[in-house]
C-alpha cells in the first residue's frame, strides 16, 4: 500500500516470480499435479484468452444459440476467459466506486450541518459509518488510479481517502488548535494522516478533551490546548470534520471520475488491457495489478488489524489492543467483516459471489477444487468474522480472545491459499511485499 502522495514514477523492474523464495521450492513438488489437472491445453487457453480446443468457440456448458441459462454467468459463453472475468471486475468496481461516492457525498452534508447544529453529531456519525463501510468493501480493489503511483495507472487516491495505519491523533490535535482545517483546499490538500476518513473518525466519535501529543509539544507547552474549553473544543471538532469530510467527498469523486467513461476512463483502459492504449500491455498484466491488490487481505488484515493486536506480529506484549483499526467508533471488527466481503466480490463475483470471479477461472483451468476451497474459506472467514462477541476488536481481546484468534486462523487459510495455489495456478506474480514470506 502506498503510503505517499506523490506525482507518478517510473514502475518498478519486472518481479521475478517468487524470487528466492522457500515458497517456490515447496510448491515444485506439492503442486505440480495440480497444475497437470489444469493440463496445458486449458493453460494455453487461459494465457491467450481463447476458448479450450474441446470447445466450439462458444458454450461448453450452455448452447450459445439459445443464449445461455439465467443461471450462467458468462452469459452463455460457457467458459470464463481472463476478457469474461476483467469485464466482471470492471464492472463491480465502478458500481462500488459510484456508490461509495455518493455516501462520501452524504457524510460531507451531514458533517455540515453537525457543524452548526451539535445535536446533529449521530447524523453525521452514521453516515460516516455508512461511508466507511462500503470503503472496506473497496480497500481490495486497490489498482488503477486508487493503486499506488509506481503501479500502472496508480494515482494514490486510496491514501487521500483513508490513509490507515499511517495517522496522527497528534497532528490533527495541533490542527484543531491552530485551525488550519479552515483553508479552503485542507480537505484535499493537507498530509493525509490530518485529513480523510481516519480523521473524521476521530473528530466525530472522540468527546475526550486530553491530546495524544508529548508533553513537550508546542500546544501543551504554550497552553494553547489547555486555552481550550470543552465546548470550543467540541466546536472545533465538528467545523474539522466538516471540512475533511468536504474533502472525503471531493476525493471520492475525484476517484470516481478517474474510473468514469466520459470522464479520467481508466475502465475502458483496464477493459481493453493488451490493446493500443490501455495502461496495462496484457491481459495478464491486469489479473496480476488485481490480484496484487487482492493481497490487501494477507498484509493489511491477516498481519495489520489481526495478528499485531494478538501479538503474533510487531507486539512487544501479550496482545497490543492499541494497534486495532477505529479505535474510537469501535467498528474494527466491522471493517475486517467488509475487508473479506470485498475479497469476495473479486474472488467469488460481485453480489455475493453470483458473480463472475478468480473461482471461475480456476473451475475453467480445472483447478475445481482449489475455487471451492478458496470460495469456503472466504465464507468461513466472514462467518468468524461475525462471531467474534464485540465491534471493537480490542473489547473482544479483552473479553474474548479466542474469537479474535479464530478469525485470524480464518483469514490465514485464505491468505495460504492465495499466496500459493491461486498464484501458481493463475500463473501470476506474488507481490515483493511477500515474496520469501512463508507466514
Amino acid at each position: 500500500m502506498s503510503m505517499q502522495n506523490h506525482s507518478q514514477v517510473s514502475p518498478p523492474p519486472p518481479r521475478r516470480w517468487l524470487q528466492g523464495g522457500s515458497v517456490a521450492r515447496a510448491l515444485l513438488g506439492g503442486l505440480f499435479a495440480l497444475g497437470l489437472v489444469a493440463g496445458c491445453e486449458r493453460i494455453a487457453f487461459y494465457s491467450t484468452g481463447r476458448p479450450p480446443p474441446d470447445s466450439n468457440e462458444g458454450s461448453t456448458t450452455a448452447s450459445s444459440s439459445s443464449g445461455g441459462s439465467s443461471g450462467d454467468p458468462t452469459g452463455g459463453m460457457g467458459t470464463v476467459t481472463r476478457a469474461t472475468l476483467i469485464d466482471a471486475i470492471a464492472t463491480c468496481n465502478l458500481e462500488l466506486l459510484d456508490t461509495f461516492q455518493k455516501a462520501a457525498q452524504e457524510l460531507s452534508t451531514a458533517a455540515a450541518k453537525a457543524k452548526t447544529d451539535p445535536q446533529a453529531r449521530a447524523e453525521a456519525q452514521a453516515a460516516w459509518s455508512k461511508a466507511i463501510d462500503l470503503w472496506q468493501r473497496a480497500e481490495p480493489f486497490q489498482f488503477g488510479p486508487g493503486g499506488p503511483t509506481n503501479t500502472p495507472g496508480g494515482q494514490g487516491l486510496r491514501d487521500t481517502l483513508y490513509s490507515w495505519p499511517l495517522v496522527s491523533r497528534c497532528l490533527v490535535e495541533q490542527n484543531i488548535v491552530s485551525k488550519a482545517y479552515e483553508a479552503a483546499d485542507f480537505g484535499t490538500t493537507a498530509l493525509i494522516n490530518m485529513r480523510g476518513l481516519a480523521a473524521a473518525e476521530y473528530l466525530l466519535f472522540y468527546t475526550g478533551t486530553d491530546n495524544a501529543c508529548n508533553p513537550a509539544s508546542a500546544i501543551n507547552t504554550s497552553g494553547s490546548w489547555a486555552a481550550l474549553s470543552a465546548d470550543e473544543l467540541a466546536s472545533r471538532k465538528a467545523a474539522y470534520a466538516s471540512s475533511v469530510s468536504s474533502g472525503i467527498a471531493a476525493m471520492a469523486g475525484k476517484l470516481l471520475g478517474a474510473w468514469r467513461p466520459g470522464e479520467g476512463d481508466f475502465d475502458t483502459q483496464f477493459r481493453n488491457a493488451g490493446k493500443s492504449g490501455s495502461a496495462y500491455t496484457t491481459e495478464q498484466m491486469a489479473l496480476n495489478a488485481v490480484s496484487d491488490a487482492m493481497f490487501h487481505v494477507e498484509i493489511q488484515v491477516k498481519d495489520q488489524k489481526l495478528a499485531r493486536p494478538l501479538g503474533i506480529l510487531d507486539c512487544a506484549n501479550a496482545t497490543c489492543p492499541e494497534a486495532v483499526e477505529s479505535r474510537f467508533a469501535g467498528r474494527s471488527r466491522v471493517h475486517v467483516r467488509n475487508n473479506l466481503v470485498g475479497f469476495r466480490m473479486l474472488m467469488s463475483g460481485c453480489k455475493d459471489g453470483e458473480g463472475v470471479g478468480f473461482d471461475d477461472v480456476l473451475t475453467a483451468l480445472g483447478a475445481t477444487a482449489l475455487a471451492e476451497k478458496m470460495s469456503a474459506d472466504v465464507n468461513g472467514a466472514i462467518a468468524a468474522a461475525d462471531a467474534v462477541p464485540s465491534d471493537d476488536l480490542a473489547q473482544a481481546l479483552a473479553q474474548n480472545p479466542e474469537s479474535v484468534k479464530q478469525l485470524h486462523d480464518a483469514v490465514k487459510r485464505i491468505t495460504d491459499s492465495l499466496k500459493t495455489e491461486f498464484v501458481t495456478v493463475l500463473d501470476l506474480e506474488l507481490p515483493q511485499t511477500v515474496e520469501g514470506d512463508n507466514d
